[in-house]
């Protein structure tokens, strides 16, 4: 059974109407509020349409108020200020450092500098959800109203109801498990390609998407034998000569010291593909918790860093970059 008789008044509609009542005119309220008059005429009618009454007495000049019209104009302003105020607290909350967040975390980053980052928000909010997962569920999620925020590898370029703040860029590296001689010829992408089975990302995930076009830049087509959604699991396989990888320093540093000792990194001399990482926020929401949710980021992956030297052997040189102008993947 239909419920249209039920269904609240439009305060779009409403607060049109008390514009035309207060000005007596559609233009005068037309010119009030920045629209055109037949968009505020049009506005009246489907007010009136689902109140069943009739607001305003066209036939007369100024326009006049029918008796349900006055009963309106005397009780509705309170009901368009308070959805106002309602307006104006929420974004507030929305920039506060007290608001309940929703945040989603590609797997990489929060097993890296995951506890970092969650002590630091429990102390800036009442409270905090954490999804974490690959980048393309922490995408949908944003886009469904699930998460709040996502940091992940897609800034989002194409939808202004989002915006993005650069948060770190990375290049992809080959591994391969520790060589005990090493007075071997230097190992390239092709003698390891030549000699050992390749483990792949999923094919679904954003990282594989990336690992297949540095193999095709160099000319590599091995076969898809084995392949693993989780980069720790990518890297015990790795460790333990299965096979080698293609992968990025911030999948290694999820992994902690474990296999610091039991791999080696290859650079990727040739067609080399980056990634980036973004904090992607609705626009206008959790602005000021943003701006500074990315220096914490930056100082998190320092500290990690300056805490365990052993892993700075996952981060050649170079591998890892701040800059805001290395924005753009390749």
């Amino acid at each position: 059974m239909s419920r249209s008789g039920d269904r609240p008044v439009d305060l779009y509609q409403l607060d049109i109407f008390l514009t035309i009542a207060s000005t007596g005119s559609m233009s005068g309220a037309a010119a009030v509020l920045g629209v055109s008059q037949p968009a505020v005429s049009q506005a009246l009618a489907q007010l009136e349409q689902s109140l069943g009454l009739v607001l305003v007495d066209r036939s007369r000049r100024p326009l006049a108020l029918t008796s349900a019209g006055v009963y309106m104009s005397h009780n509705a302003e309170p009901l368009i200020a308070m959805a106002r105020q309602l307006k104006a607290r929420a974004i507030s909350a929305s920039e506060s450092e007290g608001a309940y967040l929703r945040i989603g975390v590609i797997d990489s980053v929060a097993n890296a500098i995951g506890p970092s980052l969650i002590k630091w928000l429990l102390e800036r909010t009442s409270g905090l959800s954490v999804q974490i997962g690959m980048a393309t569920a922490q995408e949908d999620a944003l886009t469904n109203r699930e998460v709040d925020l996502i940091i992940s590898t897609h800034a989002f370029p194409d939808h202004p109801e989002f915006e993005h703040r650069f948060l770190y860029r990375e290049n992809f590296i080959a591994i391969t498990k520790h060589a005990q001689n090493n007075d071997e010829v230097p190992t390239t992408l092709q003698t390891l390609a030549d000699s050992l089975p390749f483990i792949r990302y999923s094919h679904s995930s954003t990282l594989g998407v990336r690992v297949e076009r540095v193999l095709r830049y160099n000319a590599i087509d091995p076969p898809r034998k084995l392949e693993v959604d989780h980069a720790d699991t990518l890297t015990l396989l790795v460790s333990q000569g299965l096979g080698w990888a293609i992968t990025t320093p911030t999948c290694l540093l999820q992994t902690g010291t474990r296999f610091v000792d039991t791999i080696d990194l290859i650079p990727i001399e040739h067609g080399n593909s980056t990634r980036s990482i973004f904090l992607v926020t609705r626009r206008g929401e959790h602005m000021r918790l943003a701006d500074a949710l990315v220096d914490k980021v930056r100082d998190s992956l320092m500290n990690l860093l300056a805490t365990y030297p052993r892993l700075r052997a996952y981060v050649p040189d170079g591998a890892i970059d701040f800059s805001a102008q290395q924005a753009q993947d390749t």
